[in-house]
Formats: C-alpha cells, structure tokens, sequence
C-alpha cells in the first residue's frame, strides 16, 4: 500500500530505527483512514493491531492524572474495551482522592494539561511493560499532531511542559520507556528553564485551594441558580448522575440531571448468609450478589462518558429535593450551540422523562425535552423498541376539531359539537381532575369545589368555539344502575383552548393568564385550585401541556388557591322542587316568581323540546319549567314520536346552560311551572322560535286571546304549516274542514291523541268501556296467566268459604262462559257479591262460591292496571235509562258500538268522584267503515237521542260547535226528544 503510493523507498527504510519503522507505517496508515473514522467520538475508531509490534488504536476516554489515562477501542454492540494506561517511567503529581485531602503540588495543572491535549482524541499506543504486584499496565503513547511526522509522544509533551518527572531507573532495567533517553533530556531542558513541577513557586502556592466547609446544596443553589457555572465532569455514576467539579470555586458535587431518568446501573444486594446456599449444603461462604444493571444502563452511562466526561461542560442549577439533591441541567460548550445532555439522551431512547424533577424547568425546557422523548418513542429506539403507542381516538373520528361547547358536565368533562360533522363529542380535559359534582338523586353530595369547577367553566365556554386537540383515549369502566354490571367506555382525553384572543382576554383573570394568549381550559382550572394535575406512571400517556399544568399547580398551591387554601369550600344549598315528591311546594312558591316578573335563570338539564329544569338564583330553587302553549314532539313511554329528537336537539343547542330569562305564569298539578322563555338578552322567544321551526306545535287547550303573545305563537305556527315544515310535511288544511263537517272538531297542530279501542260495555247515560286496540295482547295474556292458576277444578286460596271485603280485587267466574276473569268486590248482599270486571267494564252479582283470590302466585296479574277504560260521548248528555228515550239511545249506542273498532279522539279528562276508573275520558267516537262519515256523536245529536251541553272550556266548545248543526236539524225535525218542543235546561244549549 505504501509503495503504491510512492511513500516507501530503500533509503528510508534504511534509515530508521526498529520502533520508529513501526512508527511510521502506523502513521501513514492512520492517514488513510477515513475521517469520518478519525475524528467522531461518537463512532468507535478503527483499532490497528501489528502483531509485530503491539501498536493499537483507540480513542481517549478519561485522564486521570497528569500520567495515566483510559483509553477505548472498538466494539460491534455494547460499550467498548478499554484499557488503562500509564505512561511509561513518568511520575506526575496526584490528585486528592478524598474531601479531607490535599493535592500533590502542581497536580491539577499537570492532568488540566494532558486532558487538554488528550481528552477525545484518537491516539496510537502499546503497552511496554506491566507491574503485577500493582496491577498497572504502562505503555506509550501517541497523538496526532500537526507536525510532518503527523504523530506526537504524549510522555515527551507532558516532561517538555514540566508537567512530570521521570523515573529513575537503574541500568539494563526492561521494565523503562523505549524512549527513556529522550525524556530525560527533556526533564534536564525543563529543569533548566524552572518550568511546571520544577517553578521556583512554594509548594503552598503550587497546590488549588480546596473548600473545607461542608457543602450547603441550599445556598450553593440560591446563589448559583439560573447561571451558566462552569465545571468539570470527574465521574458518571449512570446516565443521568455525575459528579462535577465546579471550576469557580472547586466544590465537588453531584448533580442529578433534570427531568430524566435513565436506566440503573443496579445495586449491590447483600450477601446471603454462610451455609445457606438454597440447595441445604453448609459450610460454604457466598459472595455477594453482583448488582445487575437495567437493559440500556451501560450504554446510557457510556454515552454520558463520551460526551462529558473530564471535559469542561457548564452546570445550571435547577433545583434541590427533599434529601438535598441537587438538580441541574449539563450543557456541552459546542462551536454553535450548547449541547444538552438531557436532549441527547432522550433523543437516543436512552432516557424517560421524569415528572418529580421535571417540574424544576422552565416551560420551553420542558416541551423541548418532550418533544425529544416523543421522537425517540416515535422511532421505537432502545429502551422504547417495544413501545406501542396508545390509539388517540376510538373511532374514524378526527383528534384536532374545533367547535362549540354544549354541556359542561363537570370540571373535567365537556361536550363539544364538531363543527365540521355536527356530532356532539365528550372531551375529558387530559391530565386533569376536578372535584365531582355530586348528584341529588342518588344522594351522592358534590366533592369540595366541584360546583364551583363546573359554573367557572360554564360561564366562560358555552357557547364559545375552542380549539380541541385529542391527547389519548383510554377505557374507562362505567358503573351500571342497580343490577346492572359495570360497562367499558372508551373516553378521549384532550387539550381545550379558546381560539378567539379578544374572546379569551375578555373572559380570562388578567392577574392569572397572560395578555394575548389563548388560554389552555386545564391550566385555567388548575391555576384558580378547581382540578388537580393527575400524575401519571411513567409509560401513560399524558396532556401536551403536562409541564404546563404542573406549573400552574405549583402555584396554586403557593397562592393557596381553591382547594389548596385553608378555607372551606363555600356550600349552596339549593331547594330543588324539580322532585317528583316537591310537587305540592311548587304552587308555594308560585306568587314570588310571578312578581319577580323577567328572572334570570339557568338551564341546567332539556328534557324535550318545550320542557327543561331550571335554576333561578334569585329564589334560590331549581324547577322544572315548560313553554306555555307550546308542545313539542317527545317520548311517551316506549314510543318515540316522530320528529321528538330534533325538537330536542333544536332546544339544547340553544339554551342547555345558557343563562336565560323567564316570566312564569302559571304551575300545573305536577309541579311544572309555566311560562315564556327568552333568549340571548330577551332577543329570541324559544316559543316561537320553535313553532316556526316546525318542530312544536300549540296546545290543543291554549287559547291565544288569554295569552299575552299567543297571537304571535299563533302566527308562528301558522308559517310553518304553510311553509310544511318538519312535522307539517303532510299537512292539509282541507282535513280541518272536513273533520268540522263530520261533527269532529278539527285539533289545533294536529297532535290531539287518538286511540283505537274496541267497545266492550255500553252503560246507563252514555257511559262506555273501551279496550284499547293495542292492549290486545295482554287481555290473552291475562287469560293464559288466570287458566295456569288451575281455578277451574278448585278454587285458590279461599275457596267456597271465601268472603272478601268490598274493594277486593279478586278471581271472578263469568256466568256467561264460565271462565275466570279478573274483578274488583263492589259490595256484599248475604252470601252474593256484586263485581266489577276490571278488563271488560260489566258488572254482574255472584255467589261468593264463584270468587277466588289473587295471591302470591299471580302477584304480576294483580298488579296490572285495568283495561278497560271509562269514556264518555264529548260535548254531549245522553239520557239515562230512567229517563225518557233512554232505553233507546242506550240501544243505538250499542248498536253504533259494540263489537266495532272505533277511533276515539280524546277530547279531555275528568275525574269524578265514585268512579270505577282513575279518571273518565271525554271521546269523540267515529267508525273509519262507516258509510254515512259521521261521528258516534254527530249521529248520537242527529238521532235526537242526545244533546249539547255548555261547554266547559275551549276544546269542549270546539266540539259543541261541530255539533251544532245537527242539533237544530234533529230540533227541526221533531226527532225523539225533540218531539214536543224545546227542552228546558241550563245545561243545555
């Protein structure tokens, strides 16, 4: 290779001695090497071994002293070999190995100068001899220089400096420098000019001033805090632990680096007894256990030495613990920018971030050793290889939206609606926990400051656009109502900003956040002591402004804000006549709410689109309030009407937890107040704007001359049935008109219930029973559960002796077709009783043989409510049989009736006084197969076997007018009752 080059020629190889031959070619050959092989600490060198001389290549790792230095070689995986070496016959002074030491003199000068000329650089040595007895290897070594030879003695560099002394060595002695001559020539030279170890200065003055007074880590802190301290690393515990010299003052001190945890190099275990050896052998004496270090130890302690190591490094003071640990953050002086250890450490996957000492930095630190942390997990390097990252989000749905807050259901949670889907999205804030908020009716009482969590949020975001950026997702497991198991649910965690900063300036505390930021929602609550910064194992995902919040943390609990003061929690006692069981306090608090005229008040819950539960401050109480004259599709039972959730949707979106004004007017039998309710100042009346939605219609009893805006409720209405929209689609006005002409009076919006039913007992003065179509299946059922009682070969419990009391819901046997059927005891006679049949509407007297009871056995049976229903023809008196033409109509009616299923149209309920059902309905009959296409009723008036009555309220009277005109055709012509004449009545028209 040499000759190739034109660099080995006869002559030259003649010249030189044997050592320097070998020199030389390990010199050329060190030339071509590739740089990117000379130069990078952070790559292994090539190690070039002559067998014929020993010479080989390493980098310098270490200096020790002002002659002895740790050299390191290559390695395919792992740290790399190294090799302590000492160079041959030179004595340099020794540092003090202990705080109650002193140095040699001149010893920090001499290893400050072969650590200079050393330290990271690629040298070429061998060992000349070793001493067993010390077990020290000493050999020369050499440096690349600047020089034509390109190689430099590291011995005869430290000896011409003055920075050693020569061994004495007696004649023929093997065990001495090959280059023994030279140095002491140059020891004479440095003798000569007074130069290093050899000045004429005392020996007090040759030797650094140590501190004797013990370290106080406090103070050190307070008056070095926030600087660049230059320093020296002397030894790397691990990773993340050194011990440095501080170059201003010569303190020793070991640092922690702040906010990372590196892997352990291990402890050592304690040596187990003698004699137990786990296998029952005795008598022999173990070892102590070797520590073991965590996957990646040596190579996070490695790197740390490469990079810091007995080099000159600056030292910022970040904080002390509780066991007066110091904490600080390492930078490597570089040409263009200092290089963090913590960075670079983390970047390798060599590190985790560590929240405890975390929180010392500052913000922009803190992101920055994050943002490295996330590259390295990303990557999947070292310590993170088997790292798989948590999904963000459950679904197809995207992890950055923006949108408007709906609901604030606690201090942690929000629902926001997706302003590019329109979905309503739960959000729970990430990292953070609030106090929760209770709930009245499982009796669970609010946690301190929990309400207070939830209002601060409520008055700051409803309604408001913020930025939402999904941290994680996790399975949270949801406890189920009583009986049920618990359910999972995957729930996203996020980060909540406001996106308009003149918005966020107006509603932000300006003591608290910074002008001309947008406010982060977790830092907000936490800063003020609403919520809590959750802390995390260390492989949970965590909020993006982790450090962020656990700052604003700190300082809360400095200030003593919130749940951090010493104060106690403010309690609101609210009177909530929202309760089923408050209904009768309602109407007492009836007058003060219709003086208070315009209240404000919060909607706290919609339950559909005309009702919802209210909070009104000024009283102090929370009620359930519905829009007067208004009605809106929504759930009855089991049966979702059409359109009843968008009538919901429509209402939440514009008033769930806005704060509102309302005028009550009224309170019904169950506790709901009535009212109007306006929007954004007083702006917007939700009446109306939801009957011009088409989502809402008027009450059929409302009647707009009694109302102070029911015309325009009325005028609402109309639009939207003109405009068929949502639930008018389909609407025809000409099916008004024509249910007026049939003698049925046409319903206000159409939502009038109508039932199908089946006439089951036609009954003195008008009086009927109906099944309902629909209940079809349970009157067989009842039969199937009666007959499986065995009634029929021997009486239940009771039998022939059985006498109930009036009242009595009991077994009944039917005369007509001997079966059993349910019934209620009227009264008794001697040994009869008279029955009443719960499911059919008859009444019929039977010996008490015929009764059997209801007992355990059929306990649901008994428990069902009647079926048949008590009706009455609506707007209309039906003669009794009694009277005259009574027998008559009581046969029409049958005939028009019985057997038939009809469309009764309720009109209105009552509830009377003696009656069998829990309340009467008042019906208009009608026969959808009939062929004349009047009512039961109009014929009823038509046949003159009955007649109007004075109505009692508005609805009645829109019947009474349908009736009117066959009224006065059935007075014209002189039919039944009408036969003499006018009938005198005042209930009568």
């Amino acid at each position: 290779l040499l000759r190739s080059h034109g660099l080995l020629t006869r002559q030259r190889r003649s010249s030189l001695s044997s050592d320097a031959w070998c020199g030389f070619l390990i010199s050329q050959v060190q030339h071509r090497i590739p740089s990117s092989f000379r130069t990078s600490p952070a790559v292994s060198s090539v190690s070039i071994v002559s067998s014929m001389s020993g010479w080989l290549n390493g980098i310098v790792k270490a200096v020790h002293s002002g002659d002895c230095i740790t050299i390191m070689g290559k390695t395919a995986s792992g740290p790399p070999p190294e090799k302590v070496l000492t160079l041959s016959s030179l004595m340099a002074p020794r540092l003090a190995r202990a705080p109650d030491s002193r140095d040699e003199p001149y010893a920090w000068e001499s290893r400050e100068f072969l650590r200079r000329m050393c330290i990271g650089r690629e040298v070429v040595f061998r060992v000349d001899y070793s001493v067993p007895s010390i077990g020290r290897d000493f050999g020369s070594v050499f440096v690349r220089a600047n020089t034509e030879s390109g190689q430099e003695n590291v011995a005869c560099s430290v000896v011409a400096a003055g920075w050693a002394r020569v061994r004495n060595a007696p004649a023929g002695a093997s065990d001495v420098s090959p280059d023994y001559a030279e140095l002491i020539r140059l020891q004479e030279q440095a003798t000569e000019a007074g130069i290093g170890v050899f000045g004429k200065e005392t020996a007090a003055k040759a030797v650094r001033e140590m501190p004797t007074d013990p370290l106080n880590t406090e103070a050190l802190l307070e008056s070095h805090k926030g600087q660049a301290v230059p320093g020296l690393v002397e030894y790397v515990v691990n990773g993340g632990t050194v011990r440095v010299t501080l170059l201003d003052n010569f303190h020793t001190i070991t640092i922690f680096v702040a906010g990372i945890q590196c892997p352990s190099m291990g402890r050592r275990g304690p040596a187990p007894a003698a004699g137990a050896n786990g296998n029952g052998a005795t008598g022999q004496v173990a070892a102590s256990a070797e520590p073991v270090p965590e996957p990646y130890a040596r190579e996070a302690k490695h790197f740390c030495e490469c990079m810091v190591l007995h080099r000159e490094i600056r030292v910022v003071l970040e904080g002390v613990d509780k066991y007066q640990n110091l904490f600080g953050t390492l930078f490597k002086p570089d040409s263009d920018s200092p290089v963090d250890l913590a960075d670079q450490l983390l970047r390798l996957g060599l590190a985790k971030t560590a929240d405890w000492s975390m929180s010392m930095l500052s913000h922009a630190a803190t992101e920055k050793l994050r943002l490295a942390e996330r590259s390295a997990k990303d990557a999947r390097l070292r310590i993170w290889r088997d790292y798989t990252p948590p999904p963000k989000v459950s679904s197809s749905l995207s992890s950055n939206f923006t949108g408007k807050v709906l609901e604030i259901i606690s201090g942690d949670l929000l629902v926001v609606v997706d302003a590019a889907t329109d979905m309503e999205r739960r959000v729970c804030l990430a990292s953070v926990r609030s106090p929760k908020v209770g709930n009245p009716r499982r009796d669970i009482k609010p946690e301190p400051y929990g309400p207070e969590a939830k209002e601060f949020l409520r008055q700051r975001l409803v309604g408001k656009t913020v930025k939402v950026a999904i941290d994680y997702s996790r399975k949270v497991v949801m406890a189920g109502e009583a009986g049920d198991s618990s359910v999972d649910r995957s729930m996203d965690f996020g980060s909540v900003t406001l996106t308009d900063p003149s918005t966020a300036a107006a509603l932000a505390d300006k003591s608290e956040e910074p002008a001309g930021q947008c406010p982060n929602l977790g830092e907000m609550l936490v800063l003020r002591g609403l919520a809590t910064v959750v802390r995390h194992r260390g492989d949970e995902e965590r909020a993006s402004n982790y450090d962020a919040l656990m700052q604003a943390e700190a300082k809360a609990q400095k200030n003593k804000k919130g749940m951090h003061s010493a104060k106690e929690s403010p309690v609101n006692h609210i009177n909530d006549l929202s309760l089923r069981e408050a209904a009768h306090k309602a109407r007492q608090y009836l007058p003060f709410l219709q003086r208070g005229g315009r209240l404000h008040a919060v909607v706290e819950v919609v339950l559909s689109g005309h009702r919802m539960k209210l909070y009104i401050p000024k009283e102090n109480v929370m009620v359930v309030f519905s829009l007067a004259g208004v009605r809106a599709p929504g759930r009855v039972k089991d049966t979702v009407e059409p359109f009843a959730d968008e009538a919901l949707a429509f209402t939440r979106r514009r008033c769930l937890q806005h704060d509102v004004e309302v005028e009550v007017e009224n309170v019904d039998k169950t506790g709901t107040f009535l009212g109007t309710l306006h929007l954004n100042g007083g702006r917007v009346n939700l009446g109306q704007a939801i009957l011009e939605s088409g989502l809402a219609s008027l009450h059929p009893m409302f009647n707009p001359e009694r109302a102070v805006n029911g015309h325009e409720l009325k005028q609402c209405e109309t639009r939207a049935k003109e405009a068929r929209l949502k639930m008018w689609a389909n609407y025809d006005p000409s099916k008004e008109m024509d249910l007026a002409g049939n003698g049925e009076a046409s319903s206000r919006g159409g939502n009038a219930e109508v039932w199908e039913v089946v006439v089951t007992e036609v009954r003195d003065g008008g009086e009927l029973y109906v099944q309902r179509k629909e209940k079809t299946q349970s009157v067989d059922w009842l039969a199937d559960q009666l007959a499986g009682l065995g009634l029929m070969e021997q009486p239940a419990t009771g039998g022939v002796g059985y006498k109930p009391s009036p009242g009595t819901v009991c077994c009944a046997r039917f005369s007509e077709d001997n079966q059993w059927y349910r019934a209620k005891v009227e009264k008794l006679s001697g040994g009869n009783a008279e029955v009443f049949y719960l499911d059919f509407g008859n009444l019929e007297t039977l010996p008490l043989s015929k009764l059997a009871t209801l007992d355990s056995p059929s306990l649901t049976v008994a428990a069902l409510p009647p079926l048949a229903q008590s009706v009455s023809l609506a707007g209309l008196k039906v003669p009794s049989l009694e009277e005259d033409f009574g027998y008559e109509a009581g046969e029409m009616l049958s005939e028009l009736t019985i057997g038939k299923t009809l469309r009764a149209k309720i009109e209105d309920r009552e509830k009377v006084d003696g009656k069998r059902g829990a309340e009467n309905l008042l019906v208009t009959l009608s026969d959808p197969g009939a062929t004349g296409g009047i009512s039961v009723n109009a014929s009823m008036v038509k046949a003159g076997l009955a007649r109007c009555v004075r109505p009692r309220n508005q609805r009645i009277g829109a019947v009474v007018d349908s009736l009117k005109k066959f009224q006065e055709a059935a007075r014209g012509s002189r039919a039944n009752m009408w036969q003499y004449g006018d009938i005198d009545s005042d209930e009568d028209l």
